[in-house]
C-alpha cells in the first residue's frame, strides 16, 4: 500500500500506573510530519473516532484483560476508522495474554483490520500490594506461578529500550498503510 500523507492518528489508552501512557508519549514522539493526537480514553469523545485514520488503542494489561474502559469505547462506538494498532503494557515477562480478544471481535464485525500489536512488561508502580496479589490469584495456577516469578525481573519497565522499540512500533504501522 502507498503511504497516505498527513494522517489525522489518535493514540488512546488507558493507564492506571503511568506504563501505558509512557508508551503512547513515547510513540507520538516519533510519529512527527502526521496529526497525531494523544488522549487518554477517559477524556475521548466516540463521536469523533470516525474523524481518524488510524487509532493506536492502548491498555495495561490486568488479569489478562485490558481495561473495561478500552473495551467500552470501542464496543458503544457506532462509527469507528477502518485502521487499528494496538499496545499494552503488562506485569509478566511472556505475553501469553490475549487481552484484545473482546475489542477484535468487534472491530471483525465492524470490518475494521487491526495492523499489529506492540507490548511490553511494566512495573506494577503505584498499585498496592494487596491489589497485585488479588490479580494474580484470578489467574489459572500456571499463569499465576510464572507471572509472580516475572515481578522479580520488571523493575524500572519500561525501559529506555522498551520505549525505543514502541517507536519502531508506531514507524512500521505507518509503513503498512
Amino acid at each position: 500500500m502507498k503511504k497516505v500523507d498527513n494522517l489525522k492518528i489518535l493514540i488512546t489508552y488507558f493507564s492506571q500506573t503511568g506504563n501505558t501512557e509512557k508508551v503512547a508519549m513515547s510513540m507520538k514522539e516519533t510519529l512527527t510530519g502526521e496529526e497525531v493526537d494523544l488522549i487518554s480514553v477517559k477524556d475521548i469523545d466516540p463521536s469523533n473516532l470516525s474523524t481518524y485514520d488510524l487509532i493506536f488503542l492502548g491498555s495495561g494489561v490486568y488479569a489478562s484483560r485490558v481495561h473495561n474502559s478500552v473495551v467500552n469505547l470501542i464496543k458503544n462506538t457506532p462509527e469507528l476508522p477502518s485502521k487499528f494498532a494496538f499496545f499494552c503494557t503488562h506485569a509478566s515477562l511472556e505475553f501469553y495474554q490475549k487481552p484484545f480478544d473482546k475489542i477484535n471481535k468487534v472491530l471483525e464485525k465492524k470490518n475494521c483490520t487491526v495492523l499489529g500489536t506492540f507490548d511490553c512488561v511494566g512495573e506494577n508502580l503505584g498499585i498496592p500490594e494487596e491489589t497485585q496479589i488479588a490479580m494474580l490469584n484470578r489467574l489459572p495456577d500456571d499463569q499465576r506461578k510464572k507471572a509472580e516469578e516475572d515481578r522479580k525481573e520488571i523493575k524500572g519497565h519500561p525501559n529506555a529500550e522498551d520505549l525505543e522499540n514502541a517507536k519502531s512500533f508506531a514507524k512500521a504501522i505507518l509503513n503498512k498503510l
